[in-house]
């Protein structure tokens, strides 16, 4: 099958982005040395927050605030957008619930927004990985001013609160 350059090198990027973010994900993941609670757990603050494109809500979509250059005591954290636009912050720990790690911790991220639908237009299957997603021909619907790592502006610092209702919201534009 031929596929023009551009898309080819646009499939070439979008893997590595999703490279990119699992392997931050497994390298600030860490490993538990015994049984002891992660400092992590009580640093967790509550965060929802609601995106919109174009003024509407923006469903399935995933977030992602990966910590900024300098803050390695803190992990990512993600969340998926229900069909109102509306996410909550999970902070992934190897072996632990996410209804355990709801939250991110303090500090500076750099924020990614994206949503890869498959040829038909429709979102990818919750079986399917984004990776075999894109090998039957799915691709980012979003501008690559959110989806992409390197092109986002998008930043958050988040600080500590105990303030249940911390929200980012997040109001994007298609064009």
């Amino acid at each position: 099958m031929n596929f023009p350059l551009s898309l080819l090198k646009m499939r070439i990027q979008t893997c590595y982005q999703f490279l990119l973010i699992a392997l931050i994900g497994i390298g600030i993941s860490g490993c538990s040395g015994g049984s002891e609670t992660p400092k992590v757990f009580s640093e967790l603050v509550t965060a929802k927050g609601k995106i919109t494109l174009d003024d509407a809500p923006l469903a399935a979509a995933t977030i992602t605030f990966i910590p900024q250059e300098g803050e390695a005591d803190i992990r990512m954290a993600s969340a998926i957008t229900d069909n109102s636009g509306i996410f909550e912050l999970i902070t992934p720990i190897a072996n632990v619930s996410p209804e355990e790690t709801k939250g991110i911790a303090p500090g500076n991220y750099k924020v990614i927004i994206s949503k890869v639908l498959m040829p038909d237009g429709s979102v990818v299957p919750p079986e399917t990985t984004e990776a075999d997603a894109m090998a039957e021909g799915a691709k980012e619907s979003l501008p690559a001013k959110y989806s992409n790592f390197e092109n986002t502006k998008l930043t958050v610092e988040v600080e500590q609160s105990t303030d249940p209702n911390l929200t980012y919201d997040f109001e994007l534009q298609s064009k």
